[in-house]
């Protein structure tokens, strides 16, 4: 194959690439991508956190009954804690939980402790359905003095409550668990869950929500199951939706139902394809649940009602915007300041929402997460941590009002979940003295610690923000040529010593004669071209660091950009589509962010752009060398092999160099697919003999006028001499 083939082969694999991002994984969440939806929507919260919260946890937690395997056995929990109980006695058990009744089980025991006989004893009975001997065996075991029964005892009485007059039982055995007895069963939760569901089929809504809830505040999985079938039962029931909000833990399960569940009030049938009439009709009953609900709250009495910043949450992401404010002026929690933000918002007054926003990050908790925002819309899947979203609405805002560096400060503290953001302030917004700045105010050098879990962070979300920022400033400062500042903010010792032979190469290029200054620019050439990510790459656009360089997302990009690219792709020898910088949105944007974002665009705007200023540089060296040398041909080699398979029309432009001005060299047929290390040497051995040869013809050349030229000096230095020595002696 010729090169010239190579080169519209490699065309066409270049082209392919263009459609890669519609597959991967999961991207971080961007606030900015759409600031006026980030501004304007209220996340939904999650079930499983707000059940979990509806009450205060009980002095006991949930445990896990699930089967492990241990040596390739599969165990039960029940098998596990026996075994971590009797060890090599466990056999015991086993054959005692294998007996016909009560009786050979009690003798198949025997060499266990009494309670442990009694017990399983009991368990043989109630495996047969003997009820009256299971009775009397479990109640033999809690006959024994308290110390003689450490194991068994609780076991026993959650067996008897399943006989009988449960609710007392349970009520004693949850005492006995909360003054300290083990309870690794897990059976005061357990307890919880039965005395609920007996007081739900008795009709006692708030009774059995309340033990639900006490048992999903516990930790279990269980009791925030049975939260949302209760409520997803009672908002289809107006007489029981009634009934049930006028207890306050009522309302609190159907505040926290609708909070984080509304999508569910839609028809399940509904989809893209359903006609106008079916999905109006759909959205008419799902309105219609919510606004039954809301009624019921409001003809309770608004100051009765319970979690108001909650159902003011709710009440917003509904439209009802009067109730949305009345309630969450009652409340000073972090929700509902949040609220009161986006109300403020609404009403365009930026300085309101700004400082309530400030309330709102103050009152979340740090560490409280709500989990998966299941209506993210075109964000992607995302995580809620509400002060994280909190000070990341913050920073859109603020970038919205042209408060570059409190914009840098909010999206800085969001970072572990939206980093994104936070970059494309720190890279394309400030300028590099500003974030310079920035990065020693606030981000000091991070400490040493354990190497970061795989996936910590999140895919594109770093482990250490403080880390990845001093890294995107430092690829700033080499980019801007400011090496000393830069290797400063590099703290990975292998990455600053890569960045630190760049420099060396960059400053070795500037200096020396021409195969120094050449030797120089090819050695930064080949530093950016395979270290050029993490020394000069962007973190985003177009370079795409933040994902180790792994995925394009187009930058400015839009819908009918991919298609046409994709079209492109499939049609041989169609040119390549220009690619789009960042767009910033002509509304909810600073002042000036666009000519900022302008500023700061890659040289050139390309993927991959510093495998551009790669071959920039090996161009520069070839300048320096002699044009029929090893070397010559070799740095063009070497900068057409970066660029084949990505830009053929520009390897292609680097090959036409070679072959106007390059010598033959046996490797030809192979150009830009194997190429050797340029020979310096020899290089500087051709530039010598050059100029030793440029100095011999320029002497043979102009031998006959330097000899007359000296002649007429020497004849003109006589004459001078004569006429002084004239007047002397006529004196």
């Amino acid at each position: 194959m010729n090169l010239r083939n190579t080169f519209v082969f490699a065309a066409l694999a270049a082209a392919l690439p263009v459609a890669a991002p519609a597959c991967g994984p999961d991207f971080p969440a961007e606030l900015l991508r759409d600031r006026a939806w980030t501004l304007d929507k209220l996340p939904e919260g999650a079930f499983a956190f707000e059940a979990a919260h509806l009450v205060a946890a009980p002095g006991f937690k949930a445990v896990d009954d699930i089967d492990e395997y241990v040596d390739g056995q599969s165990r039960s929990l029940r098998e596990r804690i026996e075994r971590g109980w009797f060890g090599a006695q466990y056999a015991h058990v086993a054959a005692a939980r294998a007996a016909n009744d009560a009786a050979a089980a009690y003798a198949a025991a025997n060499g266990l402790p009494e309670e442990a006989r009694r017990y399983l004893a009991g368990a043989a009975a109630w495996a047969k359905h003997d009820v009256a001997e299971a009775q009397r065996r479990f109640n033999s075991v809690l006959e024994l003095p308290a110390d003689e029964r450490a194991h068994y005892g609780l076991w026993a009485q959650y067996m008897l409550a399943k006989i009988g007059d449960a609710m007392p039982l349970h009520a004693a055995l949850r005492e006995n668990v909360a003054k300290g007895a083990a309870d690794p069963y897990g059976l005061a939760v357990a307890s919880l869950g039965e005395d609920a569901r007996e007081r739900l089929q008795k009709g006692d809504d708030a009774a059995a929500i309340a033990l639900y809830a006490q048992q999903a505040a516990a930790g279990s999985q269980s009791g925030r199951d049975s939260l949302l079938q209760i409520a997803r039962a009672t908002i289809k029931d107006p007489a029981r939706l009634e009934r049930v909000v006028r207890a306050d833990i009522g309302q609190r399960l159907m505040t926290a139902y609708l909070f984080t569940r509304s999508s569910e009030l839609i028809d399940t049938q509904i989809d893209g394809e359903s006609p106008p009439e079916e999905v109006a009709r759909s959205k008419a009953a799902s309105d219609a649940r919510m606004q039954n609900f809301l009624d019921a709250v409001t003809r309770a009495g608004i100051d009765k009602v319970a979690g108001a910043d909650r159902v003011a949450a709710l009440a917003y992401r509904s439209g009802k915007y009067d109730l949305a404010a009345a309630l969450a002026r009652k409340d000073s929690s972090g929700l509902a300041w949040w609220v009161r933000a986006k109300l403020a918002l609404r009403a365009g007054k930026a300085d309101e929402a700004a400082q309530a926003y400030a309330q709102a990050a103050k009152a979340f908790p740090a560490d409280e997460e709500w989990g998966e925002n299941r209506d993210a819309a075109a964000f992607g899947p995302e995580t809620i941590k509400p002060q994280c979203r909190v000070e990341g609405e913050r920073g859109t805002l603020a970038l919205s009002r042209g408060e570059y560096l409190a914009a840098m400060e909010h999206l800085y503290n969001a970072a572990s979940l939206y980093w994104p953001d936070a970059a494309y302030v720190a890279e394309r917004v400030l300028r590099v003295d500003e974030l310079k700045s920035f990065v020693d105010a606030h981000v000091g050098k991070p400490t040493p610690k354990p190497a970061a879990v795989d996936g910590e962070g999140g895919y594109g979300n770093p482990a250490d923000a403080a880390t990845a920022l001093r890294a995107l400033l430092a690829r700033r400062l080499l980019r801007a040529e400011r090496y000393d500042e830069a290797l400063k903010y590099f703290d990975d010792a292998a990455l600053k010593k890569k960045a630190q032979a760049y420099v060396d190469a960059r400053r070795a290029a500037s200096g020396g004669g021409r195969i120094a200054q050449a030797k120089g620019w090819y050695a930064a050439a080949h530093s950016a071209r395979f270290d050029g990510l993490d020394l000069i790459g962007y973190e985003l656009d177009p370079d795409y660091q933040v994902y180790a360089g792994n995925f394009d997302l187009g930058g400015g990009w839009n819908d009918a950009d991919a298609v046409a690219a994709a079209n492109a792709a499939a049609t041989p020898g169609a040119p390549r589509p220009a690619r789009k910088d960042i767009a910033v949105p002509k509304t909810l944007s600073g002042r000036d962010e666009a000519a900022r974002v302008a500023s700061s665009r890659a040289q050139p705007l390309e993927r991959f752009h510093y495998r551009y200023n790669a071959v920039d540089f090996a161009s520069k060296a070839a300048d320096l060398l002699p044009v029929r040398t090893q070397a010559f041909a070799a740095v063009l080699c070497h900068a057409t092999a970066w660029l084949i398979d990505r830009d053929p029309p520009a390897a292609e432009k680097l090959y036409a160099r070679y072959l106007r001005q390059g010598p033959y060299v046996p490797w030809g047929r192979a150009f830009g697919r194997t190429c050797p290390e340029p020979d310096f040497a020899g290089a500087a051995a051709r530039l010598h003999a050059q100029r030793v040869a440029w100095w011999k013809h320029t002497i043979r050349r102009n031998a006959p006028y330097a000899a007359i030229g000296l002649v007429l000096l020497v004849a003109g230095w006589w004459w001078k001499w004569g006429r002084r020595r004239a007047p002397a002696k006529q004196a």
